[in-house]
């Protein structure tokens, strides 16, 4: 049976939501996998005490410290090694957990994820994706979305390869294709860094590693005309966080507009409802909780990251994600690619 440790310190509304999410986990899954949770006792066991666990495949690890999002990544995970977020990890290097998760601090996570797991061997540097929405069916990953903001092309490459190996065994897509994002699709625009990069995709590309298929612009983002984008973390974290403010930008303007109407009398209150149906449905491809979290690619084990404001439903939905990353042998296959150079 599966161990997944569970920090239930990390989030905005923890522990109660990532409480919520645990135990909804292992009731809608038929306890298939075990959960070590690990938190504060005074914090989390009267929580739990509200809950029917008995049956569940649900253990408790106190953890006296807790990594903020405030704290100084390299420094908390030095200075708080009894936090839910190290302690779990050490879990997963000692073999006692199959994966950790958390909605805590990223930074942190990725910054004790390398200390207590380690690289792949063969990686660079590990690195986070994001999902975006497409018009094409199917999915588009950014890589990388803020873990290195500093990238060299050998950097995008390995992404590239990290995120291919993912999209090809997690996702299930046959043939994932990479593009480069940049300020044109002609070969030879932008940066010295980018030009390399460029060259490098080529290769992987003749090398069998990668499906490379040029230069892509932002407007070809949500086109879907790659399901693979490759940026350096600056860039793809701009664009992530301009892609999270999308909804809330468009559901102001359709509130506005649609109160407008309803006031007028130029649309009555059953026809207000079904478009603001319509409407929410639109959006539901923006919506970062469907898959909960996403795996540091790169890291010598699996440790899961989730949104700060993470709810019970991303809770869960990142434990499944943890599950599945186990269950198709992800790191394994990354760890053959990347000893092969």
């Amino acid at each position: 049976m599966l161990t997944i440790a569970v920090d239930a310190m990390g989030g905005d509304h923890a522990p109660a939501c990532v409480i919520e999410g645990t135990v909804q986990a292992l009731q809608e899954s038929g306890n298939r996998f075990e959960i070590v949770l690990i938190g504060q006792s005074e914090k989390v066991e009267p929580l739990l005490a509200a809950y029917d666990t008995a049956s569940l495949n649900l253990r408790f690890l106190h953890a006296p410290e807790v990594v903020t999002m405030e704290d100084i990544p390299a420094v908390a995970v030095k200075a708080k090694q009894e936090s839910s977020l190290v302690k779990g990890l050490k879990l997963c290097k000692a073999k006692e957990a199959d994966a950790f998760v958390s909605a805590g601090n990223t930074g942190a996570q990725m910054a004790a994820s390398l200390f207590v797991l380690g690289r792949i061997p063969g990686v660079l540097r590990p690195t986070i994706y994001a999902y975006f929405p497409r018009l094409t069916e199917g999915l588009t990953n950014i890589v990388d979305i803020g873990a290195n903001i500093d990238c060299k092309a050998e950097h995008l490459v390995q992404f590239a390869e990290m995120l291919t190996i993912y999209q090809h065994y997690a996702a299930g897509i046959e043939k994932p294709l990479t593009g480069l994002l940049n300020i044109g699709e002609e070969e030879g625009k932008g940066t010295e860094m980018l030009k390399q990069a460029f060259k490098l995709l080529k290769e992987a590309d003749s090398q069998g590693k990668i499906s490379f298929i040029g230069n892509i612009e932002g407007h070809d983002i949500l086109k879907g005309h790659a399901t693979i984008v490759v940026c350096d973390g600056l860039v793809g974290n701009n664009i992530l966080k301009f892609g999270e403010s999308i909804p809330e930008f468009l559901g102001t303007l359709f509130r506005t507009s649609l109160e407008k109407l309803v006031i007028s009398g130029e649309m009555d209150q059953h026809n207000a409802a079904i478009t603001s149906r319509m409407f929410k449905g639109m959006l539901e491809p923006f919506d970062v909780e469907t898959f909960g979290g996403v795996p540091f690619l790169g890291v010598d084990g699996i440790s899961i990251v989730g949104h700060g404001r993470s709810s019970s439903r991303a809770i869960k939905n990142m434990i499944y994600m943890a599950e599945h990353i186990i269950e198709r042998r992800v790191n394994e296959h990354i760890a053959e690619v990347m000893t092969e150079k």
